[in-house]
């Protein structure tokens, strides 16, 4: 499947949508102090990472790789899940501009 196929809106969304509500589990979890963070943040990491896979890893926000290392030591923390919620939204705008591009023949 080509690239342009896999940045569909139809094609992401899914990932976006199962991480608002991964999200609004998670902010819930640290205002409540919960020792549950860390699972549903793993959770969050591995719906980024296969975000990643299905863009064939062609596209990650800035300093992604440390970013993601970041996370993945500190999953606790309420700084990962910040981390975690930017490159979810630096995702989606990447791949709305990835999507323009292509629809423009720039790519």
């Amino acid at each position: 499947m080509k690239l342009s196929q896999k940045l569909t809106k139809e094609s992401v969304s899914p990932y976006f949508d199962q991480w608002a509500v991964l999200t609004a589990e998670i902010s819930s979890l640290h205002q409540n102090r919960s020792n549950q963070t860390a699972a549903q943040m793993l959770q969050g990491l591995e719906l980024f990472k296969a975000l990643l896979a299905h863009c064939e890893n062609q596209i990650l926000p800035m300093n992604g790789h440390e970013r993601i290392h970041f996370i993945e030591q500190h999953l606790a923390n309420y700084a990962a899940f910040r981390q975690l919620d930017e490159l979810f939204s630096e995702m989606k705008k990447k791949i709305a501009a990835k999507r323009i591009q292509m629809k423009n023949g720039l790519v």
